[in-house]
C-alpha cells in the first residue's frame, strides 16, 4: 500500500511533541583530576614565579641562590618549576582531564625528585636544590599519577529532542 502525505496547516497536535530522549553531553565532562592538575599548577606557577623574581632573570647570573619560597631555587630551577606549572594548568582546563597529559608530567616530576634525591650534591650549584625538594617534586608527581590514574570522568546532562511536525502520513 502506498502512503500519502498530506500538510495540515495547523496541527496542534503533532507541535513540539517529544519525538526522543538519550543521554548525550550537554556540559563538557568534569573530572576530580582537573583540580589536582589546577591545584599543582597555581602551586608550582607561585613558587616558580615568586623564585624568579627573587633570582632576576640574567643571563650572566641564572645560577645566583636565593633562599625561599619554601626551598633554595636559582633562575633555572625556577624557570623549570613555572613551565611545570603552566602546563598543569594547561591539562587541568581540559574537560574530563588530560590524563595523557597528566600522566606525563607526574612522571617527569617523580623522575627528576628522584635525579635529585639521588645527586643533590651535584645539582645544587646548577639548580639549587636539596633533597627535601626533591621529595617536594616526588609526592607531587604521585598525587599527579594517582589522581591521573584513579579518578573517575563525570559526564552530565540528558537531551531531549523536539521537532515541529505538520506532515501526516494517511
Amino acid at each position: 500500500m502506498l502512503r500519502r502525505r498530506t500538510m495540515l496547516a495547523d496541527d496542534r497536535l503533532a507541535e513540539d511533541e517529544v519525538v526522543g530522549r538519550g543521554v548525550a553531553v550537554e556540559r563538557p565532562p568534569f573530572s576530580p583530576a582537573q583540580l589536582i592538575a589546577l591545584a599543582a599548577g597555581i602551586f608550582f606557577v607561585v613558587i616558580g614565579g615568586i623564585a624568579m623574581s627573587r633570582t632576576g632573570v640574567h643571563a650572566h647570573a641564572m645560577t645566583r641562590h636565593v633562599t625561599g619560597p619554601l626551598w633554595h631555587h636559582t633562575t633555572w630551577l625556577g624557570i623549570g618549576e613555572l613551565v611545570f606549572g603552566l602546563f598543569m594548568i594547561g591539562a587541568g582546563v581540559v574537560p574530563g582531564a588530560a590524563r595523557g597529559m597528566m600522566t606525563f608530567f607526574g612522571m617527569i616530576a617523580v623522575g627528576w625528585g628522584v635525579a635529585v634525591l639521588v645527586d643533590a650534591t651535584d645539582l645544587h650549584p646548577k639548580m639549587g636544590v636539596h633533597t627535601g625538594t626533591g621529595w617536594v617534586y616526588i609526592i607531587a608527581g604521585g598525587v599527579i599519577l594517582v589522581s591521573a590514574m584513579l579518578s573517575p570522568v563525570f559526564f552530565t546532562g540528558e537531551r531531549a529532542g523536539y521537532a515541529r511536525r505538520r506532515a501526516v502520513l494517511t
